[in-house]
């Protein structure tokens, strides 16, 4: 056979491998090549071995040296030059059936050390050249039979169980094809069935050659004969998985089955295979022996190299932003000019506009961050208008407050620069709303690396507010702006504020092991955001430190850096763990002796603008206490990046900037975990007790932990559906290394069009479990998937798991009204949007206005059906208030005994008010609602007798009576009760920190309402999403952000800001259209390069990361061949309320 490969001369080695391939060991040789081969179990071709003699043939490579041993073979023997033409092979795959294929008689080495397997292998090696030599010499005519004869010769031999003789036999039918220069189209199923007969005499090199041999084939012929190739294709994988573990390349061979299982899902061998190859990697991580070096430290020193911009002329779309820190740096007249990134640039920059002014709400109920920038911009302008006027730049204006703080101060005048459309606006108005003139102050809409002296600023200024700040400090572009002004419109002896930023960094770990007893680590590999963790906060239980807070950096804002750093530290780890992040923080030195932290400590005592940020390392790392690691700190003025150059990692992350980070929440919430594992125990033991067999179906799987527990519980199968490829890889890996893979299938398509017969058994499934709900219940498309799955793959019969939900309401008012002594109501119009969204109303700001009540059941079993799809509620008024907003919530009914709720904190299952939520506020804040004089508090020093509709206690307005409101389910109870008596109650734990959060939508019209009276609510169901409304005609319309007026009706020109949204709107339409011709480079490239350069162009982060992974989602939806019309972008990048 004129072929040969390079395989591994490497040491042999023994290990134990019970219970995969039919026996209790398996010699394998060890991994470390030195030809170059990669991890992925592919191999370099080298030069055909001629001119060899039978004698010089070793033991150990006389199968590599076949070609030359059949060429030597038929040189010597002249006569059996005159052969027959082949006359068709017809092939079968005779030795690998279902269950032979699984089963391979090794006999057991436990006891067999190093260089006995060796010499074993060795010795076999030897025999098969005899064997090889005797067979020519037998038949000496062989060249005149056809290749099907030789086929059944050698077929017949593996059916046997004579594998030495098959292969022997095989060495005949593949040098007559040498000779004769044949082919054949099925010639790749010799291959696989040598591959087979390899393997089962352990000799796993070989067989990874034939097993590569017949998958090259089989891809070749999958056009003409794609049944039969196709069969093979996949049948191959399974060997080339199987020879790869024999070689003790567990990760590779993990990557080629999972290859495989995503053309064969229900493939018992490579499953099983998989499942090996999953616990040998564990045990690997167990012992340390799977360290792995991302790349080599350069043997360079670093210079610091001054940062540059890119040249005019530079090909945007050839520039790499692989380490997300470039040395040079794109400019915004670049982004906005040139071809190929403008469009992104654009769009950005629109979709800035449109959410910077929702998340400034946040920053407007800061009052630990403005009590602090209180303080030092009254002490600076004081100690600057001793001696002269004080003339304020603003940078970062936001909706004003800083700048009327200046003013209130005594600055003379202030320039307010905002980078952001609407908050520029919104500047404006309420400057003027608060009675402040042109004369003081002037906005300016633009970015602060624009601003020019006279033309923008009116006037050289002395002190310098630069607000531009953000979780990683330098992302936002605070160096860029604060050179800028310092060099062009600020005098020499300027103040700044902050003045100076000292960077602290720790390690930790952010690990997902063990969910209700399942092994779900292999999650924990896609801990990866493409800068740091951003847009919301991070759970503190979740990030365990490992080290103390080292400090990094000191940035001196009066000299900005204008060169790139690169500096190593030492981490001392003070406990052990798996080091996989570090978050690091800020203190900035405001002005005098006031300092603003957004360190931990700080987000405890009320930050909530700022917080520490996170970001994930490439690998995870095994550490102990004591342990000392270099860590490599470097930034470009724009970025900060944390690194370990020099490292062993116990494994690699997967950076995938479509992976869904709310999974990580589903499997921190422990109360449904616990819940959904109790009612699925319940159901299947029930099916069971009926005589049925139970066969489940997971839609959306997601990490497969509800498809685990279905099949730890009994269930017969689970087949896991999930449409992420990503997701769909490691919920694989998590099934296999929990041992489940006998049991659970695992298949990358969209729920909606799974079949019969392809995807799910003939006969279909009896029982639907299912976590595939928002904050809303139904806007991830749940109900219109369910009714396609009735249709297409469910029994008559079936049960699903939830069984039904039921969703409650209740009015609130969420208001900003006094920041800082300053009016700031006409911003309130930046709240409203026709869609609800998910808050966690804990931390929101706000005021229980109503009872809560039941608006819609919904039944997901059986033919029953819930309220039609409207409802008029009576909602009974508790507080005084401006009722602008209805907060709704559901109850999730698993079955007939669990029920779990995502109501907010003070309510229970059925809507059962377990706290007085009178005066409940935001969290401890202070002076949310402080205008109490419409009756709902009376000071009293001492208790004078009962009044009616009031309890007598001390609250957070001191000792009086509050107003009262009665509990219940519903409206069935009327009582009213004390705080004594509800401090007596016996209630159940609040729920705490599930991931749903509650739906908060704003109403059109807002109404004032009073307590003991009723306000009449619309509740309708539209598609998939619950709206509410008042009746017509009550209340008075609420103001609309400017974009979404309509102004006409539909796109008019008269609305330019309407247009600009719009505007987006067609580019993702282009964006699509694009996708389908796959001519065009990936999304991530181009949202990559705003991502490095984010501090350059002044973007927002968070901004910019919502729009990178949206991107990626739509372009991995669009990607998949088909998919229904349930398949939703919102249902994978929904925001999540914690990083968990």
């Amino acid at each position: 056979l004129r072929a040969s490969v390079s395989f591994e001369k490497s040491a042999q080695k023994s290990y134990s491998c019970p219970g995969l391939l039919g026996t209790d060991a398996m010699p394998r040789p060890n991994n470390k090549s030195a030809t170059g081969e990669t991890d992925t179990g592919m191999v370099v071709d080298q030069e055909w071995l001629e001119g060899v003699s039978f004698a010089d043939l070793g033991g150990h490579d006389v199968l590599r040296k076949e070609g030359a041993l059949c060429d030597e073979l038929l040189e010597t023997d002249p006569e059996l030059g005159d052969g027959c033409e082949g006359d068709g092979l017809g092939l079968s795959f005779e030795s690998d059936t279902e269950s032979e294929s699984l089963e391979y008689d090794f006999e057991d080495l436990d006891g067999e050390v190093e260089s006995d397997a060796e010499l074993r292998r060795q010795n076999l090696r030897g025999q098969l050249i005899f064997l090889v030599r005797e067979f020519f010499d037998s038949d000496p005519g062989y060249l005149k039979k056809s290749l099907s004869v030789l086929n059944k010769e050698a077929a017949a031999f593996q059916k046997a169980g004579d594998n030495m003789s098959a292969i022997a036999a095989y060495a005949k039918l593949f040098a007559k094809v040498a000779k004769k220069r044949l082919t054949h189209p099925e010639l790749y199923v010799t291959h696989c069935n040598r591959s087979s007969a390899y393997l089962k005499l352990e000799l796993f090199e070989e067989a990874l050659w034939d097993a590569m041999q017949c998958m090259k084939l089989a891809e070749e012929e999958l056009g003409r004969n794609a049944q039969v190739a196709h069969q093979m294709f996949v049948k191959s994988h399974a060997k080339k998985g199987l020879a790869l573990l024999g070689l003790e390349r567990y990760r590779a061979a993990s990557s080629v089955f999972n290859q495989g299982l995503q053309m064969d899902p229900f493939s018992k061998e490579m499953k099983r295979g998989l499942e090996e190859a999953q616990r040998k990697i564990l045990e690997e991580l167990l012992t340390g022996k799977s360290q792995r070096i991302k790349a080599l430290p350069s043997t360079r020193p670093f210079q610091g190299q001054r940062i540059t911009m890119q040249p005019y002329s530079a090909p945007l779309h050839k520039i790499r932003n692989e380490d997300m820190l470039p040395r040079q740096l794109l400019t915004p007249f670049q982004a906005e000019n040139d071809y190929h990134v403008k469009d992104t640039y654009n769009y950005m920059t629109v979709q800035g506009d449109v959410r910077m002014p929702k998340a400034h709400f946040t920053f407007l109920e800061d009052f630990h961050r403005h009590e602090l920038f209180r303080e030092a911009i009254f002490k600076a302008v004081g100690d600057i208008s001793k001696d002269r006027d004080c003339r304020v730049l603003n940078l970062g204006a936001g909706a004003g407050l800083n700048t009327m703080m200046c003013l209130e101060a005594g600055a003379r005048h202030v320039t307010a620069v905002e980078r952001w459309l609407y908050l520029a606006m919104s500047s404006k108005e309420v400057l003027l709303s608060n009675g402040f003139n042109d004369d003081q102050v002037k906005v300016i809409y633009k970015r602060p690396t624009d601003l020019a002296l006279l033309k923008d600023v009116p006037v050289i200024c002395n002190l310098l507010l630069c607000d531009i700040l953000d979780d990683g400090l330098l992302t936002s572009g605070l160096i860029p702006a604060a050179k800028h002004a310092l060099s062009e419109l600020m005098t020499d002896q300027a103040v700044v504020i902050p003045c100076s930023a000292t960077v602290y960094v720790q390690a930790g770990q952010v690990q997902n092991t063990e969910v209700c007893g399942f092994d779900v680590s292999c999650m924990n590999r896609h801990r990866w955001m493409p800068a740091f963790a951003s847009g919301a906060p991070f759970d503190d239980k979740s990030f365990v430190p490992l080290s103390a807070p080292v400090e990094v950096w000191q940035f001196d804002m009066l000299t900005p850096p204008e060169e790139a750093s690169r500096d190593s530290l030492d981490l001392k780890f003070s406990r052990s763990g798996v080091f996989n992040a570090v978050r690091f923080w800020y203190d900035l030195h405001l002005y005098d002796n006031i300092h603003l932290s957004t360190g931990p400590e700080a987000v405890e005592m009320g930050l909530k603008s700022l917080r520490p940020a996170v970001q994930f390392m490439k690998g995870q790392m095994v550490v102990r206490e004591g342990d000392v690691i270099p860590l490599t700190a470097m930034h470009n003025t724009v970025r900060i990046k944390f690194d370990i150059e020099d490292a062993e990692f116990s494994s690699l992350t997967r950076p995938d900037a479509s992976f869904p980070q709310n999974q990580f929440s589903f499997l921190s919430d422990t109360i449904r975990n616990e819940a959904y594992y109790r009612a699925i125990e319940r159901v299947v033991a029930r099916m069971k007790g009926e005589g049925k067999e139970v066969h489940a179906l997971d839609m959306g799987c997601g990490s497969s932990l509800l498809s685990m527990m279905a099949a730890r519980c009994g269930a017969d199968s689970v087949v896991a559906a999930e449409l992420h490829d990503g997701l769909c890889d490691t919920a694989r890996h998590i099934v296999a290394r929990n041992g489940l893979s006998d049991k659970i299938t695992v298949v990358n398509k969209d729920v909606g069009l799974l079949e019969r017969g392809t995807h799910i058994r003939a006969l279909g499934a009896n029982l639907v479990v299912a976590d595939f709900f928002d904050s809303g219940l139904l806007h991830d498309n749940f109900m219109f998937l369910l009714e396609r799955v009735k249709s297409r793959v469910l029994q008559q019969d079936y049960n699903i798991v939830p069984a039904a939900a039921t969703i409650y309401c209740m009015g609130i008012e969420s208001f900003t009204k006094d920041v800082q002594g300053f009016d700031f109501s006409s911003f309130n119009k930046y709240r409203w949007d026709k869609d609800y969204e998910a808050v966690d109303l804990s931390t929101l700001r706000h005021r229980k206005l109503t009872k809560p009540k039941k608006v819609f059941e919904f039944f997901f079993q059986g033919d029953r059906k819930g309220r039609s799809r409207e409802n008029v509620l009576k909602l009974e008024v508790v507080n005084p208030g401006h009722m602008n907003a209805i907060i709704f919530w559901f109850d999730l009914h698993l079955d007939e005994q669990e029920t779990i709720t995502s109501a907010p904190p003070g309510i229970e299952m059925g809507g059962v008010v377990t706290q007085d939520y009178g005066q409940l506020r935001e969290g401890s804040a202070s002076g949310a609602f402080e205008d109490n004089d419409d009756g709902t508090f009376i000071a009293s020093d001492a208790f004078v007798g009962e009044k009616k509709g009031y309890a007598f206690k001390k609250g957070e307005l001191g000792q009086g009576y509050y107003v009262d409101f009665p509990c219940g389910r519903g409206e069935q109870q009327n009582a009213s009760f004390s705080l004594a008596e509800a401090e007596e109650a016996i209630e159940p734990p609040l729920q705490d920190g599930h991931h749903w959060g509650q739906a908060l939508q704003y109403l059109e019209r807002a109404v004032r309402v009073q307590p003991k009276k009723r306000i009449t609510v619309l509740a309708k169901r539209e598609g998939n999403v619950i709206k509410f409304s008042l009746k017509e005609g009550v209340g008075s319309r609420v103001g609309k952000a400017p974009w979404k007026v309509e102004w006409g009706g539909g796109a008019s020109v008269e609305n330019p800001h309407y247009q600009r949204v719009h505007y987006c709107q067609l580019l993702v339409s282009d964006f699509l259209m694009r996708l389908r011709s796959k001519r065009f480079p990936p999304i991530e490239k181009d949202m990559k390069m705003m991502l490095a350069n984010c501090g350059n162009l002044f973007l927002d982060p968070a901004v910019v990361t919502e729009v990178y992974h949206e991107f990626v989602v739509l372009e991995m939806i669009h990607g998949q061949p088909e998919f229904c019309p349930g398949a939703s972008l919102e249902a994978i990048t929904k925001r999540i309320l914690k990083f968990s």
